[in-house]
């Protein structure tokens, strides 16, 4: 009986588990004169750091939390 009202909690949370992050709709590379770019339709955010600089970006949405791997 417990479990049929356990459902409606978590169903939110595989909904949102399961949306893919799309880094051209999601970020905005801030700075790096060309340093950073976004390839394979969204996938992939590259960042790069030579000698004179580097590059950043920020998302355009706020979060509690989050994480990347590197």
């Amino acid at each position: 009986m417990a479990n049929k009202y356990l459902l409606p909690l978590f169903l939110p949370l595989i909904v949102i588990s399961s949306v893919s992050a799309n880094f051209q709709r999601d970020v905005e590379i801030t700075w790096g004169d060309g340093r950073g770019q976004i390839t394979n339709d969204g996938e992939l955010l590259t960042l790069s750091l030579d000698k004179s600089s580097g590059s950043g970006f920020q998302s355009k949405n706020e979060y509690l939390f989050g994480k990347i791997d590197m």
